[in-house]
């Protein structure tokens, strides 16, 4: 059901009641991005983003996050080109918090000068980390290839020029020009009466002055009249590279066929890239396409990440499938596929509050209606396989494309590389003849499915199958969505010494193909029903995954009961696969943040199976064998050792029936039983890893708790008391002293041993008071105890986290399914309130006194090592 009104200030209003969960989402969507910034201005929308959070006319710093997560909500916001959005999510019995302070940082932020200045350093050090992230810097090379003229081309963030310089005046006067009732427009999604809502929403907004708004007229971008090329070289492992064509505006009524175009192209792993460029042949570690609009003129992309080595071979196998999809309609079977999986997007936006409002809220900014999605699939459902091949015809053009790549390879030698293929590129699409042939007959096999409220409230069973195998299965028909996992106790810890990586290699090819389904055969099947399905390796489990829409069900069943009876790891596959994840090993040195928390794992668990690195080593990897694979699948693939998690609109009836006569093909074996010496910290460590990024990385850790300690939701009280944007590590190092953009706590309950910590990316200049601050403000904790407010505000932000993450069925069979598998009860996971009431600010004391006073490991990776 929705409401749409204006106030008389011109803010409208979208409100979307939905009674699915008790959740409530409250987004704020102001009409204004970083396009819409002048010369000297750029990067002041993501600033103001920053900014509104610091400070109201009712609100001091740090007491927007502290309300809206004492009061058990999430809140966030991001900048886009064209617009800002912000957003609480929150228990419906709180909405009122959601609405007050959204109200208060969009109509009445203070922008203290003393705080700007603060925050103008965090800004910076994102800044900072962007240039260490290749994604980040690869796709700002991108844009600034294909937009020369227009805004598109400056990064959203802005230039650190412009954010040391700009001030509290030139900040308020473009918040106060474009951050207007009329400019903005509020949608409220979930539990909640729509008359009531409308009477709040007009108490809380209604006082908004109506500021004049200043209008904005976007240069835009000229016709790309020619072939550009943009190389930069930056110290990063993998190569990432763009292909890239003008594509118009968002409202323009060729984007349905270039959205199903770029999914046939580039979206799924039986997509013409994927098999040609990933499956086939391991050329790239990654490849796909996209369809990017925007409110002005957007882009049409190929995406390449792979090795500088293979780059020449990699961008002449994609020649051919360029011509072809330029010369011949696509198969029926393409079409079918690509409309169901956006036809399906529409039950999975419906799982999430926040879903349903981002969706609604971006379609009424790009065309003023909210439930223009309706529309959107009439245009899908019309297109023909010849509308397909016309529209590649129309824009993959010969002569105007643009190509950019950030690689560590010689600038020049990737030119010439980049030269040669536009050469041929632009050879083969002048030349492409489009196929004589009559063009298949199609029509749109229409995917109607209704998303209802539940019945009922659901219950979980425990069942032992007749096989003794375990099944958590909860019936909650929402929606027409299911989520399922199984899960066997193995991982790591079931690794022979020396095949470090061996569960990892092991889940990369479990759906490599099974007794009667090729891996191309389950690849088709699951992008065809636009369903998942996956198999996944840890520290102590390894299992399948799989999610899809009911009507599915016994489709993806056949495919999910031969993988996991018959797995077959064929060799050939198995060589491809280990090329990636080799790739992926030597990549590493582009994610610093990854190299400081494998150093501390190595030392906390020293002597202990988690100290292994889980995707190995370049030696280990290569030792691994398909008769290893399928020896580790014999050691953990037992009745006995599975537990079965199946969350949705499911029947249990058959659920029972179909996994009995599953399991007993699988031997009735045990459960896996290993015990592991928790390892003995004795003494302080400092770890050193000299990478030169911008920025440092640390972890400051101490050994944790177990899985089954009585003192674990202490540990989650002490992990809530430090994070988030009102917990004490965000307020006193980013908010206080401004030392980084990213801080947060950490913590891991393993089987025998764990670990907590904190978590710090920073100038390499500050690392030292980073490693200070972090700890004494665990050495705080361990001191004086916590007042009674801030542990309220823990537990209930604990709480409100629970439930609204409980909105996700995978995330409710994930908690029962691993509870269940550790030993513990498993329905713990899903009521967590009384556990976390129960905790007390003594209890706090002594777990912090008992974690705090052992030696601490400190894990730095940047250009300067410090003491600690």
């Amino acid at each position: 059901m929705s409401k749409k009104f204006q106030l008389k200030n011109g803010l409208k209003v979208l409100l979307l009641e939905s009674h699915k969960s008790p959740v409530v989402s409250v987004q704020m969507w102001v009409k204004t991005g970083s396009a819409d910034e002048k010369k000297t201005e750029e990067g002041i929308s993501h600033f103001i983003e920053h900014l509104v959070f610091k400070g109201t006319r009712k609100y001091k710093v740090g007491e927007i996050a502290a309300t809206v997560e004492g009061s058990g909500g999430e809140l966030n916001a991001y900048t886009s080109f064209d617009q800002t959005v912000f957003y609480v999510t929150i228990s419906k019995q709180f909405s009122d918090v959601a609405l007050d302070v959204i109200s208060e940082m969009m109509g009445y932020p203070t922008f203290d000068p003393q705080e700007i200045d603060n925050e103008r350093e965090v800004v910076l050090e994102e800044i900072k980390r962007g240039q260490d992230s290749p994604g980040r810097r690869a796709s700002q090379l991108l844009f600034t290839n294909v937009f020369q003229k227009s805004p598109y081309g400056i990064p959203v963030i802005g230039y650190d020029k412009v954010v040391k310089k700009v001030s509290a005046k030139k900040i308020r006067e473009f918040y106060q020009s474009r951050y207007v009732p009329s400019n903005m427009f509020l949608v409220v999604s979930g539990d909640f009466d729509s008359k009531e809502m409308k009477n709040r929403v007009q108490q809380m907004f209604g006082g908004f002055a109506p500021y004049k708004l200043r209008k904005v007229a976007r240069k835009k971008e000229p016709a790309q009249k020619t072939i550009r090329i943009k190389v930069e070289q930056a110290k990063f492992e993998q190569t990432t590279a763009y292909l890239t064509w003008r594509i118009p505006s968002v409202k323009h009524k060729d984007i349905a066929a270039l959205e199903v175009m770029s999914a046939i192209l580039g979206q799924g792993d039986s997509c013409r890239l994927m098999q040609t460029l990933r499956i086939k042949e391991p050329l790239t570690n990654s490849v796909g396409s996209f369809a990017y609009s925007m409110q002005d003129d957007g882009l049409f992309a190929v995406s390449l990440g792979l090795e500088k080595e293979n780059l020449t071979k990699a961008l002449s196998a994609l020649i051919p499938e360029l011509v072809r999809i330029v010369t011949e309609p696509p198969t029926v079977a393409e079409m079918q596929k690509a409309i169901t999986n956006f036809a399906s997007h529409e039950v999975y936006s419906m799982e999430t509050v926040d879903n349903i409002a981002r969706k609604a809220g971006s379609n009424e900014f790009y065309y003023g209606d909210h439930d223009y999605y309706k529309k959107y699939m009439k245009q899908v459902y019309a297109l023909k396989p010849e509308d397909i091949q016309k529209i590649a015809k129309k824009y993959l053009k010969a002569d105007s494309f643009g190509l950019s790549m950030m690689t560590n390879m010689d600038k020049k030698n990737a030119d010439r590389i980049l030269k040669a293929f536009a050469k041929d590129l632009r050879k083969a699409l002048r030349e492409a003849k489009v196929v004589k042939q009559k063009a298949p007959r199609f029509a749109a096999k229409k995917f109607n499915i209704n998303a209802g409220a539940a019945k009922g409230v659901p219950t979980t069973e425990r069942i032992v199958l007749d096989s003794g195998a375990t099944l958590l299965i909860r019936e909650q028909s929402d929606t027409p969505y299911v989520a399922m996992k199984a899960a066997f106790l193995g991982g790591a810890r079931v690794e022979p010494e020396g095949q470090n990586g061996l569960t990892e290699l092991f889940a990369r090819n479990w759906m490599s193909g099974s007794k009667n389904f090729t891996e191309d055969d389950i690849n088709l099947r699951v992008d065809e029903l636009a369903a998942g399905i996956g198999a996944f390796g840890g520290r102590n489990s390894a299992g399948l995954s799989m999610d899809y829409l009911s009507p599915f069900e016994d489709k993806m069943l056949e495919i999910y009961a031969d993988s996991l009876l018959e797995p077959q790891f064929p060799e050939i596959i198995l060589e491809r696969e280990k090329v990636v994840l080799k790739n992926q090993i030597k990549a590493r040195n582009d994610n610093p943040a990854q190299l400081c928390i494998l150093a501390f794992m190595q030392e906390i668990f020293k002597g202990h199976p988690y100290a292994r690195d889980l995707v190995g080593s370049e030696t280990t990897v290569n030792a691994i064998t398909s008769a290893d694979l399928l020896g580790y699948y014999k050691k953990i693939a037992m009745a006995k050792n599975v537990t079965f998690s199946v969350v949705g609109d499911v029947d249990t009836k058959k659920w029972v029936k179909t996994l009995n006569a599953i399991t007993k093909e699988l031997p009735k074996g045990e459960r896996v039983k290993n015990h592991f010496a928790a390892p003995k910290i004795t003494e302080s460590k400092h770890l050193f890893r000299e990478l030169k990024k911008e920025q440092s990385h640390i972890i400051v850790g101490y050994q944790g708790l177990t899985l089954s300690s009585p003192e674990r939701y202490t540990m989650e009280i002490i992990q809530s008391i430090l994070s988030g944007q009102g917990g004490r590590l965000f307020i006193e190092l980013r908010d206080k002293n401004s030392l980084a953009y990213s801080v947060s706590p950490m913590h891991m309950e393993g089987i025998e041993c764990g670990y907590f910590g904190g978590y710090i990316g920073c100038s390499p200049e500050k690392s030292e008071k980073a490693i200070q601050m972090l700890k004494a403000e665990f050495n705080k904790l361990a001191t004086t105890k916590i007042s009674p407010e801030e542990l309220v505000r823990a537990q209930r932000y604990l709480i409100g986290r629970h439930d609204i993450e409980l909105q996700r069925k995978s995330t409710i069979g994930n908690a029962i399914l691993f509870d269940d598998i550790y030993g513990l009860d498993y329905r713990e996971s899903l009521d967590v309130a009384d556990k976390y009431f129960a905790v007390s600010p003594e209890d706090v004391l002594k777990l912090a006194e008992k974690i705090f006073a052992q030696p601490a490991i400190v894990s730095l990776v940047g250009p300067t090592d410090v003491k600690s």
